[in-house]
This record gives structure tokens, C-alpha cells and sequence, in this order.
């Protein structure tokens, strides 16, 4: 950074959430078809860490495409996986490529399909077992949507770090928007009163841990 350079607002929040993705991925072992334990593979996932985070600093077509191939990987994932309905069930594809370009910068070796496999490990926890209804959340004239279950997930999460949420019939309401609004302050992350992406990782997966 240049002499005189300073981070706005929105680099800091940035800068704190990547931080914050470095303590999420866990050891996974591969998917294997054969008695080898073997299987060929297609398109991004035959690519190196080190190619896609080169890719990914573009922000091209290319990245497009690796998009594309994770979306199809966690659609046969959710098919193939038992007890599993959603591996990802609040993580966008945005959120997840820049968490691959997070592990993968530091493993830049590491094939591209390992490094999604352990991100998939890492979502376990939070994944939906069963079908789950999706709920409509407004906020002044913003509305986003969301599964029931994750919005219990979260309740649940908000009321284990000591915040109050008065749901009922986990029913979203001004409570819950108060609480993810106190805990987003307590963080200094940017304050939505929404259960966002920057949120949903600190308040499931990093301080699951």
C-alpha cells in the first residue's frame, strides 16, 4: 500500500471476512469410484489450485466457468451423498469461490477438486438433511430468502452467544433482526440486521469452531 493509503470501510469488512474463512476448511479425503479407489474427472476439477486462483484474479469468463462446474459438483454431491438435501444450503457461489481462492492461494499444488471437497467437509455441519421450507425476509426495502432451517440454525447460534431472540413459531421478526444487528456491531462486520453471507460464516462455521 502507498504512503498516505488508507482502507475504507468496505476493504476492512473484506479484509475480515477472508481472515475469517482461513479457519473453516478440515481434511477430507476424495470421492472414489473403483475398487482402486480411482476415478477420472472432468473439466475444473483435472486443474491445479495454482490455475484457478490465476483465473480467479481476473475475474473473466473463466471464473464463470469454474462457477459452473462447482454448481453442477454439489447438485450431484446433494444426489449422492446420504442424509444430505443441501451441502450448501445459505452459501452462495460467489461466497464459496472466494473462499476456494482463500485455501487455494495458500495450496497453490492442490487440485482444484480437493480443495472443493474439503470446503464440502468443512459445510457438513450446517447442512440441510431434508427438505426445508424458504421463507421471505423484508427489511425496510430489501428482501432476501432463505430456508426455515437455517433461520432456526441461526436463532439458535444468536441465542448460544448470549443474544435474545424472541421467535415465535420461529417466525421471523424484529427480534431476530435486532440480535443479528447487536452481533454484526459485536463483530465489526457490516451491519445489515440480515443473516448475510459475511454473517451466516462468522455466526455457523467460525465460531463453531
Amino acid at each position: 500500500m502507498e504512503r498516505g493509503a488508507y482502507c475504507t470501510p468496505k476493504v476492512i469488512y473484506m479484509m475480515k471476512f477472508v481472515l475469517s474463512l482461513s479457519v473453516i476448511f478440515m481434511s477430507f479425503s476424495a470421492l472414489a469410484a473403483d475398487s482402486e479407489g480411482a476415478f477420472n474427472t472432468k473439466g475444473a476439477a483435472k486443474r491445479s489450485c495454482e490455475a484457478f486462483t490465476s483465473t480467479y484474479a481476473d475475474q473473466g469468463a473463466e471464473t464463470y466457468l469454474y462457477g459452473g462446474w462447482l454448481e453442477g459438483y454439489i447438485t450431484a454431491f446433494n444426489a449422492l451423498q446420504q442424509k444430505t438435501f443441501d451441502i450448501t444450503p445459505w452459501q452462495t457461489t460467489e461466497l464459496m469461490l472466494l473462499m476456494l481462492n482463500k485455501h487455494c492461494t495458500d495450496n497453490p499444488d492442490q487440485k482444484f477438486l480437493d480443495a472443493t471437497n474439503i470446503m464440502l467437509q468443512a459445510f457438513l455441519p450446517t447442512r440441510l438433511l431434508t427438505r426445508s421450507d424458504i421463507i421471505e425476509m423484508t427489511i425496510n426495502d430489501s428482501t432476501i430468502y432463505i430456508y426455515q432451517s437455517v433461520l432456526d440454525m441461526t436463532t439458535d447460534a444468536l441465542k448460544a452467544s448470549g443474544y435474545t431472540v424472541d421467535m415465535a413459531e420461529s417466525e421471523f421478526n424484529m427480534s431476530y433482526v435486532n440480535a443479528i444487528t447487536q452481533y454484526q456491531q459485536a463483530k465489526g462486520i457490516a451491519v445489515t440486521g440480515f443473516p448475510d453471507q459475511q454473517t451466516l460464516v462468522n455466526l455457523l462455521l467460525v465460531q463453531a469452531k
